[in-house]
């Protein structure tokens, strides 16, 4: 792989925890904030102003704020949470969180059964809070849900996914994430995609959202690398899935990608120290790890070649 400095987001206290059964509490969440940022990720995406009703176990998402906010921590790493619609928007200016992140699809019946709106009528609400994310002097990432496939639809299109991307082009956000949203992505797939990607939208600006559903995971990433993406999400110990989504397991692992950057020579800035502190905490917490990584640690194995 080209040796490129890549950066992590872990997505570990949205992503992560919005499909997971057991509810955590708003000081566990903070001491998990407080671990991740010992793993020195680029950017954490810590949570969502979404309605209670839709995502329990995000509700506490302004008193989590209020706790990171006042303590030591905040600073040391750019923040990120995620913005359903207006009125989480109006939630998410309270408080100084650089980055917003937006929802949309490419499957009809995905954003259909997650917002009950056409794509359309959610890209007109986007363009309008966008404008206002900018007037904020804040970033704007879009999620592109359902790029590889759609558990509804299927595989979507290729016409269906040009538009989509075009449209969001044109509404001008800091970042496009492109997002596996059931891990049914394979590596030609992601090739084929990111073509298409990049002649509309330049590849720095470009990330990489996947779940590993089937096990690929890892080999798009490395594709995507090839293509020159150096943008990609991860949730520590791979938890997570997708509550729209029957089946679709955990996010990939942020560590596993770490470690597969390790191994082949890319640049980033995980902390090992960090990252060993965090899974054990994940496992005292309860929540059900897919990680490799985790498994190898929790035998008391130590890590080949860090």
């Amino acid at each position: 792989m080209h040796n490129r400095v890549i950066q992590l987001t872990d997505v570990t206290l949205r992503d992560g925890l919005q499909s997971e059964s057991l509810i955590l509490s708003t000081q566990q969440k903070l001491s998990l904030f407080q671990s991740l940022l010992s793993c020195s990720y680029s950017r954490l995406e810590f949570t969502s102003f979404s309605h209670p009703k839709w995502i329990p176990q995000l509700s506490d998402s302004e008193d989590l704020c209020q706790a990171v906010f006042k303590s030591p921590y905040f600073g040391q790493t750019e923040l990120m949470a995620f913005v359903p619609n207006e009125k989480g928007l109006d939630r998410f200016l309270k408080f100084p969180i650089s980055w917003a992140s937006f929802f949309t699809a490419a499957s009809e019946a995905f954003h259909q059964k997650n917002v009950n709106s056409t794509i359309e009528s959610g890209l007109k609400n986007l363009e309008g809070m966008i404008k206002k994310v900018k007037a904020e002097k804040r970033r704007s990432r879009v999620y592109i849900s359902t790029v590889f496939g759609c558990p509804y639809e299927g595989e979507i299109p290729d016409d269906k996914l040009e538009h989509v991307l075009k449209r969001i082009v044109e509404l001008e956000p800091d970042e496009i994430a492109l997002s596996d949203t059931i891990g049914v992505a394979s590596p030609v797939r992601v090739v084929k995609v990111l073509k298409k990607a990049l002649a509309v939208y330049p590849a720095e600006k470009l990330a990489l959202h996947f779940h590993n559903t089937y096990g690929l995971a890892l080999s798009n990433i490395v594709a995507a690398i090839e293509m020159g993406i150096t943008q990609f999400d991860g949730a520590t110990g791979g938890i997570g899935g997708c509550p729209y989504a029957k089946g679709a397991s955990g996010n990939v692992p942020t560590e596993e990608i770490a470690y597969l950057l390790n191994r082949q020579g890319s640049t980033h800035q995980m902390d090992w120290d960090g990252l060993g502190k965090t899974i054990r905490l994940l496992n005292q917490l309860g929540l059900s790890l897919e990680s490799r990584l985790a498994a190898v640690l929790k035998k008391g194995g130590t890590l080949y070649g860090i």
